[in-house]
């Protein structure tokens, strides 16, 4: 399987690089459209910073590389510490997968502890408006710049889209919210209702399936990190799914997620441009060690460097990885372990196991008063509260040295296999136990050296909860689980169990980690609306229950 080395190009040409300033308009949450970077004109250059210096609407995008800096300025918020460069890892997408694993750790989003002035919640909410209002500032000034038509047609096309998924992660998180589709042109333009989320949902899909026509395709890109077709139309697939589940139950939409999943499964036209690494774990090395895999890494934020220079950098592998004191090593927190409740549902040949849920420990030396990594120790079979999510290991790092706290590792948001399980899941779900639907499950459980469960799939209902439990050990820490549960409409009822089974059976010291299940009720399925757009928008109302 091809794949390219990020280490290799970025010397010559950068790709996305650090946020630089912010500037935010007075009297709302949404901010204004600072940050500005330079955007390479081919699929596998980076974006390179420009002066941090605030764009005046009246007098910018005057030209090809204003628009260039623009447009990477909309895919800068992916790697915000308040979205995906932390937030969305960890502190926002606890589900029945993992739990947090400080024991003195009892306030937070992370344990469902928390409310409308939780820092983690209005971040968020402000960073995707941010996001947002670039795009739409984007939008209204591209087509006044002479430039190529092929190169403003692929620009245009990824601003709708990421204005499309900002707007998805909204609604996922928060329901009804403000669709907001001009730029702000003034204070007064703050004070905007919440749009029923069936409304934010049409306008969605229909961004998504403009942006469809317009950008490249992923061998035109040649690296994960832009909009290409075929992430447009896994996403595509994702956002359906999600409007035929809960709260929407739109069951039609099934059919339109298998359309686009086909897509990237079947394409209609030209060369099938998508397929499984045939080692599971590589996926994940890769990611560590600056490498692109298009065939099966579609879509994935992207981080570089060790903040020794202006490169972005995120803190998967870190805060999301294997507890280590060694820097030079790898410096991991271990935040999160695995349950036994996941680990128990991997079968005993399947090799995704001990890769997504670490199977030892590191030991230390001391030198110089500092630890320094001697060996690992495996964990003994008693031990299964004791291990960390394995599936991102600083080891596998190419960057030196090292940052204590940040790496250069890119995280995953639309893997082949993800579009796999929901062409299965959609087929299922239109005309039952197909072969199309079995052989898209057998395939991801092939590649894990799984057993063949496809002769069990003798009824919608069957295959249905098959599928389901694929997902959860296929796509376990790529933070999807949680979204999952609550378009099955089982996400209280998971982990208030979840939460039943620890206590009952976790030995007494690691009996917190039941807190988050516990604490689990019906209202989460939406975060609260931030306190400070309740207090600055005139419009606005609260979710239920908070």
């Amino acid at each position: 399987m091809k794949t390219q080395n990020k280490n290799t190009t970025i010397k010559a040409q950068s790709y996305l690089k650090a946020l630089s300033s912010i500037t935010i308009i007075k009297k709302t949450a949404l901010l204004g459209f600072a940050s500005m970077l330079l955007l390479g004109q081919t699929g596998c250059e980076k974006f390179l910073e420009k002066d941090p210096t605030f764009i005046v609407k009246e007098n910018y995008y005057n030209n090809e590389t204003d628009v260039n800096i623009g447009l990477a300025g909309i895919y800068d918020i992916m790697g915000k510490e308040e979205v995906y460069g932390g937030a969305l890892l960890l502190d926002l997408n606890v589900a029945d997968d993992g739990f947090y694993s400080r024991s003195a750790f009892t306030i937070g989003t992370a344990v469902y502890n928390f409310d409308a002035s939780t820092s983690t919640v209005s971040n968020l909410w402000r960073f995707l408006y941010e996001g947002i209002e670039r795009a739409n500032v984007f939008l209204s000034r591209i087509d006044q710049v002479q430039m190529p038509e092929a190169n403003k047609a692929a620009a245009k096309g990824e601003a709708k889209f990421l204005r499309a998924y900002y707007h998805f992660l909204l609604v996922s998180n928060w329901g009804d919210v403000p669709l907001k589709t001009v730029p702000t042109s003034s204070v007064n333009d703050v004070n905007i209702k919440r749009t029923p989320q069936r409304e934010v949902y049409d306008f969605i899909v229909k961004e998504m399936e403009e942006a469809e026509g317009l950008v490249k395709t992923a061998t035109q890109i040649g690296a994960g990190g832009r909009v290409s077709k075929s992430a447009v139309r896994g996403i595509l697939a994702r956002v359906y799914l999600k409007m035929a589940g809960a709260p929407l139950n739109d069951v039609s939409k099934y059919a339109e997620a298998l359309k686009w999943a086909r897509k990237i499964v079947y394409p209609d036209n030209g060369p099938k441009e998508h397929r499984l690494n045939p080692d599971f774990k590589q996926i994940f090395i890769n990611y560590a060690a600056d490498k692109y895999d298009i065939g099966e890494s579609i879509w994935e934020v992207e981080f570089f460097g060790n903040r020794g220079g202006d490169f972005e950098a995120g803190r998967v592998g870190n805060t999301l990885g294997l507890q280590c004191n060694d820097e030079a090593f790898g410096y991991g927190y271990g935040f999160i372990n695995a349950t036994p409740k996941l680990y128990s549902r991997y079968g005993a040949t399947d090799t995704r196991r001990d890769w997504t849920i670490a199977s030892y420990q590191y030991v230390y030396n001391t030198v110089n008063n500092l630890q320094v990594v001697r060996d690992s120790t495996f964990w003994t079979s008693s031990q299964l509260y004791n291990r960390n999510c394995g599936k991102y290991r600083r080891v596998y790092e190419v960057v030196k040295p090292k940052n204590k706290n940040y790496t250069p590792m890119n995280y995953p948001l639309l893997r082949y296999a993800d579009v796999l399980l929901m062409l299965a899941e959609a087929e299922n779900e239109v005309n039952g136990p197909t072969s199309v639907a079995t052989s898209a499950l057998k395939e991801v459980r092939d590649r894990a050296g799984a057993t063949d469960v496809t002769a069990l799939a003798t009824s919608k209902e069957e295959l249905r909860r098959l599928i389901r439990e694929e997902r959860f050990l296929e796509l376990a820490f790529e933070g999807l689980r949680k979204f999952d549960l609550i378009r099955w409409d089982i996400f209280t009822s998971e982990m208030n169990q979840l939460a039943r089974d620890i206590q009952n059976t976790a030995p007494t010291n690691f009996r917190f980690a039941a807190l988050a299940g516990s604490n689990v009720a019906p209202r989460h399925n939406l975060l609260p609306i931030p306190v400070l757009e309740l207090s600055l928008n005139n419009g606005m109302v609260q979710n239920q229950g908070w």
